[in-house]
């Protein structure tokens, strides 16, 4: 299953998730996003649920998910900056790995 197919999936019933143009593009900006994080190409197949992800937030953020706070007296709503941010443990993960797995002989400070 691609990305487009997995997103479609985790979206089926919602308002507008039949806007095939605009999911396209949302999981284009995922997929992009996490290429530059990882150093890839192209999206890896692990990666493909983090990605998948990362696009029904972006999806839903058009309705609002994602506030990180709202006041009551006056209208005041901002979102989270970087979707992508919860997600940086499994990406270094995987550039380790992939690192190990290519060979890779850096010496690492802590």
């Amino acid at each position: 299953m691609n990305l487009v197919e997995r997103a479609e999936t985790r979206l089926k019933g919602e308002v507008g998730a039949e806007d095939f143009a605009l999911l396209q593009e949302f999981c284009d900006l995922a997929s992009t996003r996490i290429c530059l994080r990882v150093r890839s190409d192209t999206l890896p197949d692990i990666l493909l649920p983090i990605a998948a992800d990362a696009v029904v937030k972006i999806w839903r953020r058009c309705n609002y998910e994602g506030i990180s706070s709202e006041s009551k007296a006056e209208i005041n709503t901002s979102f989270v900056e970087d979707i992508l941010s919860e997600y940086a443990d499994e990406f270094e993960a995987y550039k380790e790995s992939k690192a190990q797995a290519d060979g890779d002989r850096r010496v690492r400070f802590l």
